[in-house]
């Protein structure tokens, strides 16, 4: 197969260029892809070239230059696709091992870590060409069918729904609990309609707040399934500690994360991926990417994990201890404790050391201090890889701390250290049990009539960007020309 056309690149300036794409190959031998006549990508098996019906613009999409990924290129992830014989699909849109149908030895598609294969790439993110473009090479196994009585609209919002639908499901509302979701607009609606048709779902008993400076969109989160709104004056110094059990934060701004953690009484689950140094942290995207958590270090959570992976035949636990203090003995008696102070040289010890089929990754990490933390989160510079596997945890050690006076003063210390706190993060979802949910439930299927407030052609790409950016829009679309 061979297609040619043009499509709009964004680059780091966020202003955007047209360039003249070919694309050609097939999906049992491979791609190659050049743009203005010289060669971009070269693809293995697995992919298929598929036509790009419409696509969303999400936040990711408008701070994407603010993320560690070359630029320019042609971006755009929320997407409904034709395929070759005309039926519309939603796309998984990261391109591992596993949703290509390679076969291969890697540890994280064989252990249902797929979505953070090392290896993979990201579509309109990571290398990929995006859905802003009229064609898209997509994963083999990452296509999947719209049920026929959802639409088209509706479909578009899968990927960020479904990643609204996995933060409603990590943080597991209980009973009688309080969960606010700070700054609700384009992901944090959607956030809001997933935990409400959630509730609906399990018949659950927990109240959802939302929590946002615009009345309008207190008005739509409570439209689309919140108890009640406040309205955030300025920078939310009127809310009172300890509002909610806990905050959802889709805010995208490091203030909103300072202000969920103050509001927080159980949990914080960060959503944003904003590139930006917030609570004295500079890999916050990438905490949110790998979806870990911190937390205080706690030895009755300690014995819990330890046992619940021996009971599911993991083995024993592995923990890098790069706290500067001592682990207790019964820790070392029961889990695989690596003592070793330099992030980078402890995960050097796990790729080493990892048999086959294991993770070259420490389950759970002990640190004693911030700068600790960023190590962790991104051990080498130049590199994506962490000391940590994805889903783990982080265990902050504040007797140590005190000791050593490692810790710098600041809201994320406090909270975990001092309150409690647990701070979590997902990203990105199960389709199929957010096509599932979207299909049951008839108060889901209609939320695009909410969320999408514009539409525009695609050849107005930068039009639809700053319509985006403004506080008027919620969601814009951007639609490619039948193009059969």
């Amino acid at each position: 197969m061979r297609v040619n056309f043009k499509a709009p690149e964004y680059r780091r300036d966020t202003s955007w260029v047209w360039s003249d794409y070919e694309i050609e190959g097939s999906r049992e031998v491979g791609w190659q892809i050049c743009r203005d006549g010289e060669s971009y990508l070269k693809l293995g098996p697995g992919y298929r070239l598929l036509k790009t019906n419409c696509c969303g613009i999400c936040s990711t999409d408008l701070d994407r230059h603010y993320l560690p990924f070359p630029l320019p290129q042609v971006i755009g992830h929320e997407m409904v696709v034709s395929t070759e014989s005309g039926e519309r699909c939603v796309i998984e849109i990261n391109a591992s091992h596993a949703a290509r149908g390679i076969e291969s030895d890697c540890a994280f598609c064989r252990q249902g870590l797929s979505r953070h294969c090392p290896d993979r790439l990201v579509l309109g993110i990571h290398d990929l060409p995006g859905g802003f473009g009229p064609y898209v090479l997509v994963p083999e196994k990452s296509v999947l069918p719209i049920p026929d009585g959802l639409s088209t609209e509706t479909a578009v919002l899968i990927e960020p729904f479904a990643a609204a639908l996995n933060a409603a499901t990590s943080i597991t509302p209980r009973a009688g609990e309080t969960v606010a979701v700070l700054g609700p607009r384009r992901l944090g609606l959607l956030v809001v309609a997933a935990l409400a048709g959630l509730r609906r779902e399990q018949a659950s008993d927990f109240e959802i707040l939302a929590l946002s400076r615009h009345e309008s969109l207190l008005s739509l989160a409570q439209e689309l399934g919140a108890d009640r709104g406040i309205q955030v004056v300025e920078d939310g110094k009127e809310l009172r500690s300890g509002l909610a059990d806990v905050v959802v934060d889709t805010t995208g701004s490091p203030s909103g994360l300072e202000l969920a953690l103050r509001l927080a009484s159980r949990e914080v689950h960060l959503k944003s991926t904003h590139g930006l140094e917030a609570v004295g942290l500079s890999h916050l995207t990438e905490f949110v990417v790998d979806e870990l958590s911190i937390a205080g270090f706690d030895e009755r959570r300690a014995r819990q994990l330890v046992e619940t992976w021996k009971e599911e035949g993991r083995g024993l636990l592995k923990i890098a201890w790069i706290s500067h203090g001592d682990p207790p003995e019964w820790l070392c008696e029961k889990a695989d404790v690596y003592r070793e102070t330099r992030a980078l040289a402890a995960r050097k010890h796990y790729e080493e050391s990892a048999m086959p089929g294991q993770l070259p990754r420490a389950d759970a990490v002990v640190v004693d201090g911030l700068n600790q933390i960023d190590k962790v989160l991104r051990p080498a510079e130049g590199d994506q890889l962490a000391l940590v596997r994805p889903r783990g945890e982080i265990w902050m050690q504040p007797s140590v701390a005190s000791k050593t006076g490692s810790f710098s003063e600041g809201p994320l210390v406090e909270a975990v250290t001092m309150r409690g706190l647990r701070v979590s993060s997902s990203r990105c979802g199960d389709f199929q049990q957010a096509l599932q949910l979207l299909s049951a439930d008839k108060r889901l299927a209609g939320i695009s009539k909410v969320l999408i407030t514009d539409t525009f052609p695609a050849m107005k790409i930068q039009e639809a960007f700053t319509q985006a950016r403004s506080s008027q829009c919620i969601k814009a679309l951007v639609q490619h020309p039948d193009h059969s």
